[in-house]
């Protein structure tokens, strides 16, 4: 298939492959989400025992199912999941979680430009899965465990299984005991590993320099796993990447597509797209490491 970049970047054709979702330069965004101060405490101290939050569901029905079809879409029509952030709700869900991200970011939080989406299909052969085993970002985290520097926030948009391939990670209090650091997955002893089934709309999060990956999905997997991925940081410390973005101003639609053309590059390590659209994201995409 030869791809034609003037089609990627016809926000007429995206439209159109989810009619229900919309893209306009200044989304209208629905208020935060209200969280009450206990729970984000016992979060605070469960990102500092075990660098990672695991939240009940915290979002809509109807917003997950409506970029849930969104997803489902593109995969039919032969487009990676990442495609999604074409579309304005997906920036509006992660802005519903703007009290929760300025508690641990502080106010001025930046978006880094680095994002994901998956749809790991049911498979009773047990051939796709998620990503392996990796950290997001090998240098500093935090400051002194209690200032966070960056975050990760992934969000299933069904339900997140072992069967299917959840999340699983390295608690960072079982990291912070081993003798050198964990410079290979092989250095990570199994019993170590905790494993995080999630509902539908469910928020995690672990620090950037947490060991994590998702599992493979089964036969046993009574439907795909589908879920997104954001990035942010305290916008007190240095940019990890520059520039970094306003999540209540996200970038406009062109410059959307060219950021996700430009992840193809960037995450060619963890998950190739055909070659067709890869070379395409190398002509128009943003690349930012």
């Amino acid at each position: 298939m030869t791809i034609d970049t003037r089609r990627l970047l016809d926000l007429s054709y995206w439209k159109a492959l989810n009619p229900h979702l919309t893209i306009t330069q200044s989304p209208s965004f629905h208020p935060p989400l209200e969280i009450e101060r206990a729970r984000l405490d016992q979060i605070s101290d469960t990102l500092h025992h075990d660098g990672y939050l695991h939240q009940s569901p915290l979002l809509q029905d109807k917003d997950i199912a409506a970029l849930r079809l969104g997803i489902e879409n593109l995969v039919h029509a032969g487009w990676p999941a990442a495609f999604i952030y074409v579309y304005d709700q997906v920036w509006d869900f992660f802005y519903q979680l703007n009290g929760f991200l300025s508690h641990f970011l502080g106010d001025r939080y930046g978006l880094l430009p680095h994002f994901w989406a998956w749809h790991i299909d049911k498979d009773d052969k047990g051939t796709t899965s998620g990503w392996p085993p990796h950290v997001d970002y090998s240098g500093e985290c935090a400051f002194f465990d209690d200032y966070l520097i960056s975050l990760s926030l992934w969000i299933p948009l069904t339900d997140a299984t072992p069967e299917n391939g959840c999340m699983n990670i390295l608690p960072l209090s079982r990291q912070k005991e081993y003798e050198t650091p964990i410079k290979e997955p092989t250095d990570i002893l199994l019993q170590d590993v905790r494993c995080l089934p999630a509902k539908a709309g469910s928020v995690l999060g672990w620090r950037q320099d947490l060991w994590h990956w998702s599992g493979r999905s089964s036969k046993y997997a009574t439907e795909p796993r589908i879920s997104l991925s954001l990035e942010f940081q305290n916008r007190a410390f240095d940019p990890l990447c520059p520039p970094l973005y306003d999540l209540t101003s996200p970038p406009e639609p062109e410059q959307r597509i060219r950021l996700i053309c430009g992840q193809f590059a960037k995450y060619d390590h963890m998950e190739r797209v055909a070659g067709e659209l890869e070379q395409a994201g190398k002509e128009i995409g943003i690349t930012q490491t």
